[in-house]
């Protein structure tokens, strides 16, 4: 989905996500969403949050998150309660992946918990974003992590990945809860990103987006602005 400019991009998304929630919440009494963080979102999120919801009953989870503090700049639990819990989106829930653990892996544990307690599973939608070096949730090309991450028949829903090329410890989903969300979207914008995906698919390039929409059954909706 291809669109002159970002406000109209957002407006679309937003257009679109507010269409699963009203769907989900009429045929199950409540909607789970699951967002990724970074700075291509904001506005979309700060469109969302004026969106007449029924936001009770509506979930909100990370796709990843870095292993920082809640309050810190780049936490992305942060960004979230800045651009969407706000305004006539101020009632819905939000669980954070960030745990008051020194140790990651006590985090992983925590949020794979929760993922069984706190948010309805399957997602009704889950949004996915890109780097410009192929990577998406915190599946990045050079962790080691990354085959547990994107094994499909893991039982782990949560993994810490360590990429060599980032400052921060990460937490994500593992693909495993992606597969099965009821929605995909890809959220992505400028003309690198769509060239890096574009190479992926029409050629033999193969990075981590492109191993994730081989292995998706779902149709991915694309949403890409300049």
């Amino acid at each position: 989905k291809t669109f002159s400019d970002r406000p109209a991009l957002e407006q679309a998304m937003v257009s679109s996500i507010c269409s699963i929630i009203n769907e989900a919440i009429a045929s199950q009494g409540h909607a789970s969403l699951a967002f990724s963080g970074g700075s291509t979102p904001k506005a979309m999120f700060a469109l969302l949050s004026q969106s007449d919801q029924d936001w009770e009953k509506v979930t909100i989870s990370l796709v990843d998150e870095r292993w920082v503090d809640q309050d810190d700049d780049q936490s992305n639990e942060r960004m979230f309660r800045e651009n969407i819990l706000q305004n006539k989106a101020v009632n819905a829930t939000l669980v954070g992946m960030k745990a008051p653990h020194d140790d990651i892996n006590d985090g992983v544990s925590d949020y794979q918990t929760k993922l069984y307690t706190d948010i309805p599973l399957p997602f009704d939608l889950v949004i996915l974003g890109m780097g410009n070096d192929g990577h998406t949730a915190s599946w990045f090309p050079d962790a080691a992590e990354l085959s547990q991450a994107m094994d499909v028949n893991s039982e782990q829903l949560v993994v810490t990945t360590r990429p060599a090329s980032q400052p921060t410890d990460r937490i994500t989903l593992s693909i495993v809860p992606v597969m099965s969300a009821k929605n995909i979207f890809l959220h992505i914008t400028g003309d690198e990103k769509k060239q890096v995906l574009e190479k992926g698919i029409n050629n033999d390039l193969c990075l981590p987006i492109h191993q994730t929409l081989d292995i998706l059954t779902q149709k991915v909706d694309i949403y890409w602005a300049k």
